[in-house]
């Protein structure tokens, strides 16, 4: 966990003052040429998307490993191939100043200015990316699988279906955290391998100029791949709340029939919510893909979302909780995730689809619910566990002064996007017309704060750690008997 959470948090660090170096460009307080911003873009997209799901992997697998038996060196087996991946993403884009943003969107990565072997090792370094994530998916699923009877027990059907039958064996369901694991395992797998057919294809491709591929097929399998992985960062992230949150407030967090079966409900809608990204393409394949898209993005936001953050709201209710600075990062990131959850279902409506699509709107909703949402949820659980081992703790004042600066530039960052793309500014351009130069303005003000707030944050975290006292226990594990 602490090698996964180390260099997800490392590489996102590095990709936000990326993204503060664009944003600085498009308010015209930095000159860098456009083939640069777009080298950027690319790094930016493609190294946030992996930071995010490099840390979630790790906090999901230490949550499952205080219960079922899973092997390390695996797990350290899948993190040296992503980082061989990173590896080879960093040395095309910088090197071979690749810049075909990290969707790799079919036609793009090939008729670019860049070198060909650039094209061949950003893709190369995304499929070794792909593949130690699918190794992973397969221990925690396979894992899951066997220590809770199969697919069947793992998902709790005899729980929800046969409640008496199930009570009389004496069985219980599995843990809230199980649910994250087994959907991210299964999900993931299937993208996985869609990506993998589509990675061969482009390497093919690659060797091959002369081999063509059908750009819709490649369009439906990349955004299949990008907006399950994105979209399953933040339903693998549940998994903290489901334990940091019932660890701060003294409750727990049980598995109820609702929760089950809002499970399985975005175990579909993960998979099928993509076609909101293909709405143009409605003459170009059958008009019920688009309508299902749309149907399923409104979906998807219902049964996990409603029920985590219900339940979130419910543990914290009159629960006297300590609002540590661990327990203030985890809960508000629960406002990001609405928040950007909302921008998205607006994204997805027709309508406001066909003006804000091409807007910054979109980097709106999803810098929302990774940034204001995952990332704290990730830095909350980070906390949690300095706090839970130190002899220190962070005063009132600091807690206060972190939070402000951190969350509160975060908000004036995330305001610039959504006013920019209210008022029809373009997004992955390198100059924008106006307002865009303003708005980016008011913008870069919040990033700079919010990166003084989470420097802040780091410089705590080090004083927590030098407290650390052997007598503390890691994490308790079973929060059951630890709250009783």
């Amino acid at each position: 966990m602490k090698l996964y959470l180390a260099f997800g948090l490392i590489i996102a660090a590095v990709m936000m003052l990326v993204g503060l170096t664009m944003r600085m460009a498009q308010a015209q307080w930095l000159s860098i040429p456009p083939d640069v911003f777009y080298e950027l873009l690319t790094l930016h997209g493609a190294g946030m998307i992996i930071a995010l799901v490099v840390c979630a992997m790790g906090g999901l697998w230490f949550l499952m490993r205080r219960r079922i038996s899973l092997s390390a060196p695996l797990a350290v087996a899948a993190w040296a191939l992503l980082m061989l991946g990173v590896a080879g993403v960093v040395i095309s884009v910088v090197f071979g100043h690749y810049a075909g943003l990290y969707t790799f969107l079919y036609p793009l990565p090939f008729i670019g200015s860049w070198p060909g072997w650039a094209t061949g090792v950003f893709l190369i370094g995304m499929m070794l990316i792909n593949i130690g994530w699918m190794i992973w998916c397969f221990q925690i699923l396979g894992a899951v699988l066997r220590a809770y009877g199969g697919l069947r027990g793992a998902l709790g059907w005899n729980f929800v279906w046969c409640p008496k039958a199930f009570a009389a064996a004496g069985h219980e369901p599995p843990p809230p955290e199980a649910f994250p694991a087994v959907v991210a395992g299964l999900d993931g797998l299937i993208t996985g391998m869609v990506a993998m057919l589509l990675g061969v294809a482009l390497l093919v491709r690659w060797i091959d100029p002369r081999v063509l591929i059908d750009p819709l097929w490649a369009k439906n399998l990349t955004y299949l791949y990008m907006h399950a992985l994105a979209n399953l960062i933040i339903y693998m992230l549940a998994a903290f709340i489901y334990v940091g949150l019932s660890y701060v407030t003294k409750r727990e967090y049980h598995t109820s029939k609702v929760f089950v079966i809002a499970w399985w409900s975005s175990l579909v809608f993960i998979l099928t919510n993509y076609f909101h990204h293909l709405y143009m393409d409605v003459s170009s394949q059958p008009q019920i893909l688009q309508y299902f898209g749309e149907l399923s993005s409104y979906l998807t936001a219902i049964p996990v979302t409603a029920v985590t953050v219900f339940g979130a709201l419910m543990l914290v209710w009159r629960s006297r909780t300590r609002w540590t600075l661990g327990a203030v990062f985890m809960y508000s990131g629960l406002i990001g995730w609405v928040v950007g959850g909302i921008g998205a279902e607006i994204d997805a409506s027709v309508p406001f689809n066909l003006h804000l699509h091409n807007t910054l709107w979109v980097p709106a909703h999803f810098h929302t619910y990774l940034l204001g949402g995952c990332l704290l949820f990730v830095m909350g659980w980070v906390f949690l566990l300095l706090e839970s081992r130190s002899e220190h703790s962070t005063s009132k004042l600091m807690r206060s002064l972190i939070f402000t600066l951190s969350f509160g530039g975060m908000v004036v960052f995330l305001l610039g996007f959504y006013f920019g793309g209210a008022t029809g500014v373009p997004r992955r351009y390198d100059t924008q017309p106006l307002p865009g130069p303003l708005i980016a303005q008011f913008a870069t003000i919040g990033v700079i704060i919010m990166l003084l707030g989470f420097t802040l944050a780091f410089f705590e975290g080090l004083r927590l750690r030098s407290g650390f006292s052997a007598d503390r226990m890691l994490w308790p594990q079973n929060l059951r008997d630890d709250i009783s």
